[in-house]
């Protein structure tokens, strides 16, 4: 019971995070902070599908109505996945904080925001989008439901296509700040071991 409530308040803590930094970065800046593309279309759709059905698993149905693989005999495999959900919820909220004002839900053309370089973006160019990524690759191992596991590939391709986006409207606007934060920065993940 104390597993679920856990899993529970990090997936409606995440979702709350969210919409906090929407809202603030809104009210600070006046104006929309939603870009529109099909990708940020379909990401919200699936990302939302994603946490509907985590929720439901959580709250009221059971294992079997999600075609969920049986990993019972290997409890390891739950425990990993309780901690990738804190580190991908942690990376989120790190990820919302150093953006301020310059966040934005996808590429917004007609409006320049800061190049963030500081905090989690000096280790990952995109600690949002690995966040996403390493927060519902925890559910899965907590429930190892084939209908998620669809929806996550789904949800990882997309990303990483709007990332690749936003790589090029970044580069057009930073310019050569961008190259050398590119230079420095991966584009998910920089382990330096010096």
């Amino acid at each position: 019971m104390l597993e679920k409530i856990y899993l529970g308040f990090i997936l409606v803590f995440f979702i709350l995070a969210f919409a906090i930094r929407n809202i603030k970065t809104y009210v600070a800046t006046k104006q929309s902070i939603r870009g529109k593309s099909i990708k940020l279309s379909m990401s919200i759709f699936i990302s939302t599908m994603m946490y509907v059905i985590i929720m439901l698993r959580l709250t009221l149905l059971k294992s079997k109505w999600f075609i969920e693989i049986d990993l019972s005999e290997y409890a390891w495999v739950k425990t990993l996945g309780l901690g990738l959900v804190f580190i991908g919820f942690m990376i989120g909220v790190f990820a919302l904080i150093e953006m301020k004002n310059s966040w934005r839900v996808g590429i917004k053309y007609d409006q320049e925001t800061k190049l963030i370089t500081t905090g989690i973006y000096s280790i990952s160019r995109n600690p949002y989008f690995l966040s996403y990524n390493i927060l519902f690759l925890g559910y899965i191992l907590i429930f190892p439901s084939r209908i998620i596991i669809v929806l996550y590939v789904l949800l990882v391709v997309i990303f990483h296509k709007m990332i690749l986006e936003e790589e090029e409207y970044l580069q057009s606007v930073h310019k050569i700040n961008y190259l050398e934060y590119k230079r420095k920065v991966n584009r998910y993940l920089t382990i330096n071991l010096k």
